[in-house]
């Protein structure tokens, strides 16, 4: 009987031995976070939460080639119901009270609903200085048993959007138009040229339409900073003459030119960043083309003419259109 007893025992032991151990799985409305946790404060709220909130203006423009004028504000406020505690997570954003900065650069604000020292925090007016950039905001609130966090990523932008101006007399902070030949929106309102509205539009002939050399305009840019950052457009060839064939003629192009400060007797060439040789007549085709990490550089748009016919015109004549230009931070 003794034998029997100890083999039971011994069996019991290796399986208990072999048997993983039992972890039961966590309630998500009850797990911990980084970022907030529930309070387990049995005096505190319950039930579920939802970490909403508003805000004022965040996306911004500027038309000014010259980045001079770098720090907005937008207001914040919790619209949250039943909760306890709260934070708020600004990258790039400084407050002027209650709050801490990391060394990245985010500033936290948090607080309690029921503490009349932090309770006002529930509602912010947040700072940016660094300007130009994309800002993540978070948003958290908690009770006694549950949590939510609210992250809305480059909720917050600050970006350079052209208006699309031709030099001239009265705007000599326009496009250089060298040629003569490209015209700014407004330029354009007096005729009817519906095919390329709101774009700035690099024509096909000159007046006895034998025009053989490209046409270009050039913009220069300053204090944009070194963060990364891309270059959006949109653009449409409008051939008045389809071509029949493919040539893989260059239509148009983008150069660009660091704007390095040496002496004026040294000339910097224009490097090519982007082309295209479509024979098609199309609706606008967006490009976003990563720009070098420099703050000071110039970009040049060149229209090229089609091939020339036996009555020393162009053969396939088009326009070309250019609108919604932006300089935009990159990720």
């Amino acid at each position: 009987m003794v034998i029997k007893i100890k083999i039971v025992l011994l069996l019991l032991l290796l399986h208990t031995a072999c048997t993983p151990e039992y972890v039961p799985s966590l309630d998500a409305s009850s797990d911990q976070s980084d970022i907030i946790s529930a309070t387990g404060d049995p005096d505190g709220r319950v039930g579920e939460l939802e970490a909403t909130f508003l805000s004022s203006k965040s996306r911004f423009t500027f038309s000014e080639s010259s980045l001079t004028s770098n720090t907005f504000s937008v207001s914040y406020v919790s619209t949250a119901q039943n909760f306890d505690v709260f934070k708020w997570i600004f990258e790039g954003g400084y407050t002027s009270s209650g709050s801490s900065t990391t060394s990245s650069g985010t500033t936290i604000v948090e607080g309690n609903i029921n503490d009349p020292a932090t309770s006002s925090q529930i509602g912010v007016l947040v700072e940016y200085r660094d300007g130009f950039g994309r800002y993540d905001v978070t948003h958290a609130v908690a009770n006694s048993g549950s949590f939510d966090i609210n992250t809305k990523s480059d909720y917050v932008t600050y970006e350079y959007l052209d208006d699309l101006k031709v030099q001239n007399s009265s705007n000599p902070s326009g496009w250089s138009n060298t040629s003569g030949l490209w015209y700014s929106p407004s330029n354009l309102s007096t005729i009817t040229f519906s095919a390329c509205e709101n774009s700035i539009v690099g024509f096909y002939d000159n007046d006895d339409f034998t025009l053989t050399e490209p046409i270009e305009i050039s913009k220069e840019f300053s204090n944009f900073g070194t963060s990364k950052k891309n270059l959006v457009f949109e653009y449409k060839i409008d051939f008045i003459v389809p071509p029949v064939i493919s040539n893989n003629l260059k239509r148009v192009s983008l150069g660009y030119t660091p704007n390095l400060s040496l002496t004026s007797s040294v000339t910097i060439e224009d490097g090519e960043l982007w082309f295209n040789s479509s024979n098609e007549s199309t609706e606008f085709r967006q490009v976003v083309i990563p720009l070098p990490l420099i703050s000071d550089f110039s970009l040049k748009f060149t229209k090229y003419p089609s091939v020339v016919n036996s009555m020393g015109r162009q053969a396939y004549p088009f326009n070309l259109c250019i609108r919604n230009i932006k300089i935009v931070p990159s990720d």
